[in-house]
Order: C-alpha cells, then sequence, then structure tokens
C-alpha cells in the first residue's frame, strides 16, 4: 500500500537521479505582456494552508506489509497501564509540536493571520485505538493554533475490531465526520496471510456501527489487491461487498512489497538477500498473484465501482457523488499544502519542499523538545508582517525550482480523473513547455492519454495503468524537465 506522500517522494527522487549531471538549461519562454504579472516563478508561495494530517501510529500488530512507523500496543492494550501512559506521553509530545509550529509562509497576513483548518486527517498506525480523551487533546492543541473551520472535514482511519458504537460516538462527538474503515479484504484467507488482527466478521460488525452513527458526513472503505492468496474472483467479491454496504468513498490500493518488512523477506521479488531462506518461508505462504492478475483487478475495482456509480478520481480513489475525500484531493493539487504533525508524519508548507518528522519515538521527542516556542520565534522575527510568503522558495537555481514544479504538477495532475489544466500550464510555464509535452504524450497509443487544449489526462482504466510509465518518460524526453 503507498500513502499519497510516498507517491510523490518516489516520483521526486526519480528526477533527482535522472538530473545527477547538471546541464544549461534553456531560458524560459517570455510570457506575452498581457499575462506578465501571472507566470509561476519559483518564488510564488502554495495557497493559505488550512489541512493537517496527524499521525497517530498505535496497532495491535504489525501487518506483514506494513513499513510505516507504529508502535505496537497489542491487544491488551485498554487493561495495560503502561500503554495508557504510552499514548498519553505521545499526545502531550504531539500537542507541543503543534502549539510550536508556526504558521506556514503562504498563511501569514501582515496581521499573522492565518485560515482555519478545513481538512484534518487522523493516520496511523490505528488512530482508533486512541481512547477519545485523549483524542479530545490534540483536536484542542490543532483548535488552539490554528482553528478549525465549523464545516471541516475531519477523518478518522479506524480498524475493524477497535471500537464500538459508544467509541465511535464519543469521536463524533469532538467532531470527527469522516471514517476510512482498513478492511482490505471480507476474506478470511487472505487477512491471515497479511497478518491482519481482524477477521471479515469483525469487519462486517464495524460497518454495521459505522452506518448506524448518523453524525458522520461519509465513511469510506479500504482495500488491498494483490495480497498473497488472492483470486480475482475474490477480490470481485470483496468489490461487490464494499458496494452493498452502501459505502460513500472505497480507497484501492495496489500492495507493495516493502524491504525490511516481513512480505518483503518472505516475497524477494529482486532476489535480494537470503533466497534459500525466503524461498523456504514462501513455500509455507500463499504465492502472491502474478501481475497480470493484479491489472485485472486494477481493470475489475474500475469496472464494478463505476457501474455501481463511483467516480473514479484518482488512481486509488472512487467516490459517490459528491464524497470525495477533500484531504485526499490537497495532496494532489500541486498548490496546496498541508501541516504534518506526529511520529514520521511529513508537511509540505512551502512550494520545493517537504519536511519529514523521525521516524522513530526518541528521536521525534527530540525533535520536538528542540522546536522553538511560538512566541519566542515571533520576538525574533522582524520580517514577518512584510513578507507574505513571497521569497518561501528563493533557490539559486531558478530552472531546477522550475522544472522541479512542473515535473510535480504533472505528475500529481495525471494521477486524477481532473488531470492536468493544459491553460493553466501554458499560462504558467509558457507555450514551448506544453508544446513539449503534447509531443511526448502523442507517441502513445490511442486510448491511453486524452490530450486537448484545455485538459491533459490518463483514461480509465488503461491510462492510469501505465501513469508510472507515462510520467517517467515525460521526464525522460521533455527538455523543459531533462536538461533543468
Amino acid at each position: 500500500m503507498q500513502s499519497p506522500a510516498r507517491a510523490i517522494a518516489r516520483a521526486l527522487r526519480s528526477r533527482a537521479r535522472a538530473t545527477a549531471t547538471p546541464r544549461d538549461a534553456a531560458p524560459p519562454d517570455p510570457p506575452s505582456t498581457a499575462r506578465a504579472r501571472r507566470v509561476w516563478t519559483p518564488r510564488a508561495p502554495l495557497e493559505p494552508v488550512a489541512s493537517a494530517y496527524v499521525h497517530l501510529p498505535f496497532c495491535r500488530r504489525r501487518c506483514y506489509y506494513c513499513d510505516f512507523a507504529v508502535s505496537v500496543v497489542g491487544d491488551a492494550h485498554e487493561t495495560s497501564d503502561a500503554v495508557t501512559r504510552g499514548m498519553e506521553t505521545y499526545v502531550e509530545t504531539l500537542s507541543r509540536e503543534i502549539a510550536n509550529t508556526p504558521s506556514a509562509p503562504s498563511s501569514r497576513g501582515r496581521r499573522r493571520h492565518h485560515p482555519p483548518l478545513r481538512t484534518i486527517f487522523f493516520g496511523g498506525g490505528t488512530p482508533s485505538l486512541l481512547p477519545p480523551a485523549l483524542l479530545r487533546r490534540v483536536l484542542d492543541a490543532l483548535r488552539a493554533r490554528f482553528g478549525i473551520d465549523a464545516d471541516a472535514e475531519i477523518s478518522m482511519e479506524m480498524d475493524p475490531g477497535t471500537f464500538d458504537a459508544a467509541k465511535l460516538r464519543s469521536y463524533a462527538e469532538l467532531g470527527v465526520n469522516r471514517v476510512s474503515l482498513g478492511v482490505q479484504s471480507f476474506d478470511d484467507a487472505v487477512l491471515r496471510a497479511a497478518g491482519r488482527a481482524h477477521t471479515a466478521a469483525d469487519a462486517r460488525v464495524a460497518i454495521e456501527t459505522v452506518r448506524r452513527e448518523a453524525r458522520l458526513r461519509a465513511w469510506s472503505l479500504d482495500l488491498i489487491s494483490g495480497l498473497p492468496g488472492l483470486s480475482l474472483e475474490t477480490w470481485e467479491d470483496s468489490l461487490r461487498e464494499a458496494v452493498d454496504a452502501g459505502v460513500d468513498h472505497v480507497s484501492v490500493y495496489d500492495l507493495q512489497v516493502e524491504e525490511g518488512t516481513p512480505f518483503g523477506r518472505w516475497y524477494d521479488r529482486d532476489g535480494g538477500g537470503d533466497r534459500d531462506a525466503a524461498a523456504a518461508a514462501t513455500a509455507a505462504r500463499p504465492p502472491l498473484p502474478r501481475e497480470s492478475a493484479v491489472i485485472d483487478m486494477f481493470r475489475a475495482a474500475s469496472s464494478i465501482l463505476r457501474d455501481a456509480g463511483y467516480e473514479h478520481y484518482e488512481i486509488s480513489s472512487y467516490a459517490r457523488p459528491n464524497a470525495r475525500c477533500e484531504h485526499n484531493q490537497t495532496y494532489w493539487n500541486a498548490d496546496r499544502g498541508w501541516y504534518g504533525f506526529g511520529l514520521s508524519a511529513t508537511s509540505r508548507t512551502r512550494r520545493g519542499a517537504r519536511d519529514a518528522r523521525p521516524r522513530k519515538t526518541r528521536e521525534y521527542e527530540a525533535f520536538v523538545d528542540a522546536m522553538i516556542s511560538i512566541d519566542a520565534a515571533a520576538s525574533n522575527d522582524d520580517d514577518d508582517d512584510d513578507d507574505d510568503g513571497r521569497d518561501e522558495c528563493a533557490r539559486e537555481d531558478d530552472a531546477t525550482a522550475v522544472a522541479d514544479t512542473l515535473l510535480e504538477r504533472l505528475m500529481l495532475g495525471l494521477r486524477t480523473s481532473d488531470g492536468v489544466d493544459a491553460r493553466a500550464l501554458r499560462e504558467d510555464f509558457g507555450a514551448r513547455v506544453v508544446d513539449e509535452v503534447f509531443a511526448v504524450l502523442e507517441t502513445y497509443p490511442p486510448g491511453l492519454v486524452t490530450a486537448t487544449t484545455a485538459t491533459i489526462a490518463l483514461t480509465d482504466p488503461e491510462g492510469f495503468l501505465v501513469s508510472t510509465e507515462v510520467i517517467s518518460t515525460l521526464l525522460a524526453r521533455v527538455p523543459s524537465l531533462r536538461d533543468a
């Protein structure tokens, strides 16, 4: 399973490798007189930041595919004083981080005003392990530091078997109005092979509990394709059960076998490590589906969910009308940013940079301890009232900054059904850049890419299936990206 932040980071690392040898960059096209004041420059700020991701790392166990920063608390977490103290300590540290985080440069006005948060996403880990009283502290910290819009979307990842109706009601009373339920599969054998802590029966109970909570404006369900032992038939059964449950939103992730995880040891696709040990471990476990089967699973998800009335608005995301996840759309908009809080969380509060917190607890605590308090930072900042974020991304190499931003615009937009706004691309980067992009896309067979004077988008499902290849080809063959 690949998070949005991870997908972005990998693509940008690919660009860094491809441009390791600097070349003389051709100067950008001069803007027309009519557009001169609107053309993007490396110093252009993001839109005012109004989203926050909060990492709550606690899990009953680590799933076999998981390489996220988690803290395993076991099944007896509710009766363990040590676990309770650990959660309290983490929330105290998290609250201090929030309190001492400055507003994003693009959110600073002359009177130090910033917009209230419009989206908050509690991810993990398993956030639904956190007692409601501790969640209240985190929300209070966010409200005190940034404010929370009265109509904010507040999402929370929850796992079956970790909450009941009373606990969900407490979360909803605190303001949680969207639930993302980590089902992953409705097949018990597949769940066991993935190391999940819940059963299919647990998932069905959780779904009924979520459906009965009237305070929720929407709920989502996660499924993972490509898991060991998963057949196309079983996959289609899970998709249909999700539809029958009346879910508003479905996130469909393709399994990523990550180095350092049990799956990384058992299913060594690259041939590294101890091959004999890996082969012995794999022989006793269900095999991974073939790549062709995983492709068929992607096509099946597109067909079944779209036929049921869901919009395939991002490669991994399907929604009923007006049920898109507002927070996740922030990740796919190159002009938006977000605050990240907690262990391993990544924030994007200025163009061209992402700031990651440490993955280990002690290092994260030291990171927070070293933060300068907001009051102290304000007393030492003589220029905050005048910059309005204009200098947030000043760089020595403006050509590289433009190329990075162009890549980000293309990469993020091509993951969505909305695609890339070709008119804005021409306005911001010049006609030559758009011509270069179109020249590359014209080499693809019909049925993969839709390119007009208004929009550049990949088709569903065939274009989405080759999105990584398309982005890599653009990186290699568009001179404005390659030569910067």
